[in-house]
């Protein structure tokens, strides 16, 4: 039976390829993908529906060879011999109808083969879900359109085949046969969404790891706040926590440091140029002409150039206002650890002469 599906699954495959745009070569195709979900007897049910398409098919060949004999009937422009031609491809309507009735029942029951997997489908993303079912409604609609468009042509009788344009039958048969293969897509869309789901899981594990990360690189009260905010049931939030207790602690009220080591308790700088590239002394005398040092150091990307030790916002202000330079800004430390403005102020007001 394996080697009867492949055979079908293939079959399948150049049929929806002939009439709807290529899927990317690395996805399972709208059978293929239902593998893993199906039970024996769906299996069973998803090979005859394969078997009643290839049927379908083989009946469109036989019309299409039918039509060679016919056509000159239809390019005449005596209207005496179109009315034969109708006539004489009778068969081949017929043979055309009895393809689509195929289609339509097999895609119909391919629906339900979909439609019962994701009836029992555990989604782990709510907007996943929401995408998935409302692409079975669009696959029921489609077949629903397509039932309505083919019923009359199901009806029709020997004579109303014989006068019956066939351009039109065609054509409609076409469409009818286009919604069947849209609803068979809109069917795998929905079923992939789930089998990406642990993909997407990984992908979201590895950015929640990369943005904490990010997070304990940074080192602050409100970088660990940001990520209790952005994973509230994230794998570190209560590291997270355990950190901004740990750094609140030793916010605590403590005396001022007064020496000029910047990594000694809180201290302001003033960075005065940051570039991707490293400049040499000459070129930052020409910059800073003043006489504290200037210390360089290699950040995110960058050269970072940063001169003073000031225990003071007021006075870091007074200090980088005085120098008038172009691109300057303070930098605030605590204990050798680049924080936020508002954390440094925070420390200060605590802080004892």
């Amino acid at each position: 039976m394996k080697k009867a599906f492949r055979h079908f699954v293939a079959v399948a495959a150049l049929l929806a390829a002939s009439v709807a745009p290529a899927a990317a070569q690395d996805d399972p195709d709208m059978f293929d993908i239902l593998l893993t979900y199906i039970n024996e007897e769906q299996s069973t049910a998803l090979t005859r529906l394969q078997e009643d398409i290839a049927k379908g098919e083989k009946l469109v060949s036989q019309a299409e060879t039918m039509d060679k004999t016919t056509q000159k009937f239809f390019d005449s422009s005596k209207k005496g011999k179109q009315k034969k031609g109708e006539k004489k491809s009778a068969e081949q309507k017929s043979l055309r109808i009895k393809a689509q009735k195929y289609y339509l029942k097999s895609y119909e029951q391919l629906y339900e083969i979909y439609k019962a997997v994701l009836d029992e489908a555990q989604f782990e993303y709510q907007a996943d879900q929401a995408s998935a079912e409302d692409l079975m409604i669009q696959a029921e609609t489609a077949l629903q359109e397509c039932s309505t468009k083919f019923d009359p042509y199901g009806k029709l009788g020997q004579k109303s085949l014989e006068t019956k344009p066939y351009n039109t039958l065609k054509n409609d048969m076409a469409a009818c046969k286009q919604k069947c293969i849209s609803a068979g897509n809109n069917c795998y869309e929905a079923l992939k969404l789930l089998a990406d789901q642990t993909e997407k899981k990984k992908r979201e594990a590895a950015a929640e790891q990369n943005y904490w990360n990010q997070t304990v690189q940074t080192n602050t009260i409100d970088s660990y706040n940001g990520y209790i905010v952005r994973y509230p049931s994230g794998r570190y939030v209560a590291d997270a926590k355990k950190r901004i207790a740990n750094l609140q602690q030793s916010m605590a009220r403590t005396k001022r440091v007064t020496s000029d080591d910047p990594n000694e308790g809180l201290a302001y700088r003033i960075q005065i140029l940051a570039d991707k590239s490293q400049w040499n002394p000459n070129k930052i005398k020409r910059l800073y002409r003043g006489n504290l040092k200037v210390d360089e150091t290699e950040r995110e990307g960058f050269y970072k150039y940063w001169i003073g030790c000031f225990r003071s916002y007021a006075e870091a202000q007074a200090a980088e206002q005085s120098m008038h330079l172009k691109e300057s800004f303070i930098v605030c430390f605590y204990n050798g650890v680049q924080i936020h403005i508002t954390e440094a102020q925070e420390i200060e007001s605590r802080l004892e002469d």
